[in-house]
C-alpha cells in the first residue's frame, strides 16, 4: 500500500459530477484524485528492491512522476480486504452479495 501526495490535484472541489454518474456526488463518496486532502492511496506490487540504494520497484501506481509518496506499508489480505463491504447506493458488476 502505497500513499503519496497528490501534489498536482485541485484542492477546491466539494461536489462533482463523474463522467459515468446521473447525478454530482461528494467528494468522499467518490475515488477522484479532485479532494480538499490529495492523499492518494494505491495497492500495488512489490517487484523489486535495493536495500543498497533504497529503490522500490512496482508493478504499476496511477501517479504522475514525481508524485511524493508519504508512506508505504505492507498490505495484509486477512485485514485490507473485506469482501462482505458495501457502499450504499452503488451495485458493482461481479459482486455476489
Amino acid at each position: 500500500i502505497i500513499l503519496s501526495w497528490l501534489h498536482h490535484a485541485p484542492r477546491d472541489l466539494i461536489v462533482q459530477k463523474p463522467r459515468h454518474a446521473a447525478e454530482a456526488k461528494g467528494v468522499f463518496s467518490l475515488r477522484s484524485p479532485a479532494r480538499p486532502n490529495p492523499i492518494g492511496l494505491h495497492v500495488a506490487r512489490l517487484v523489486g528492491l535495493d536495500q543498497n540504494t533504497g529503490r522500490i520497484d512496482l508493478d504499476a501506481i496511477d501517479v504522475l512522476d514525481g508524485t511524493p509518496v508519504i508512506d508505504i506499508k505492507p498490505y495484509f489480505a486477512s485485514t485490507d480486504a473485506i469482501p462482505e463491504a458495501t457502499i450504499e447506493g452503488r451495485d458493482e458488476p461481479g459482486v455476489r452479495r
